[in-house]
């Protein structure tokens, strides 16, 4: 039997999730009037055990603070009930996950270096240092939008929140992966580097 073949429903969790977090800002605005906060914490909570299952034997110290993170967090709208709480999920998720790229730069192999052993590829020794400045680009990245994130969970009508976090920091991100992989592939031909 192929990989492709033993695939099955559970390969799409991963998917799921990231779709509930795409779709979370819209869930907020269409319902903050008629769902109190508690009810949204609690299913954060819910989606942060649920993620970490999903997770399965692949999980990484990282999944274990991001969910604790969220735990915590999704516990303080539970018992607060603040509209402003709920509004700072993005901003708790792009903090964090900017703080875990810049704090694995101290370990032996920083954050991007393991997502590309774990999909099977050998990232080259002579692209250690690109890799490096790449995993603080993405921690700096993520904590400016963390930020940019929270002007608009306390400054910012529910409007402006939604427009944000729900499609403007996504085309952010997408434009950054976009850009990095046209530098990518002329960093590889300037410094003669090969995939292995």
């Amino acid at each position: 039997m192929t990989t492709r073949e033993a695939r099955g429903p559970k390969d799409l969790l991963p998917l799921v999730v990231f779709l509930l977090t795409l779709a979370y800002p819209f869930f907020v605005y269409f319902n903050i009037d008629s769902i109190k906060p508690h009810w949204f914490g609690a299913a954060l909570l819910i989606m942060a055990v649920f993620r970490l299952v999903v997770a399965g034997k692949k999980r990484l110290s990282s999944d274990w603070l991001i969910t604790a993170v969220i735990t915590v967090f999704s516990c303080f709208i539970i018992f607060l009930g603040s509209d402003v709480l709920l509004k700072s999920y993005p901003v708790i998720m792009s903090v964090c996950m900017g703080f875990v790229f810049l704090f694995s730069l101290k370990d032996e192999r920083n954050l991007i270096e393991r997502f590309a052993r774990a999909s099977g590829k050998q990232p080259p020794e002579q692209a250690r240092g690109y890799l490096q400045k790449l995993c603080m680009a993405w921690g700096v990245l993520l904590l400016l939008n963390g930020a940019v994130a929270a002007w608009t969970a306390w400054f910012a009508s529910l409007a402006v929140w939604t427009l944000y976090n729900g499609l403007i920091s996504y085309l952010l991100v997408a434009g950054f992966v976009v850009i990095e992989l046209v530098y990518r592939n002329y960093y590889k031909k300037k410094h003669n580097i090969v995939d292995e």
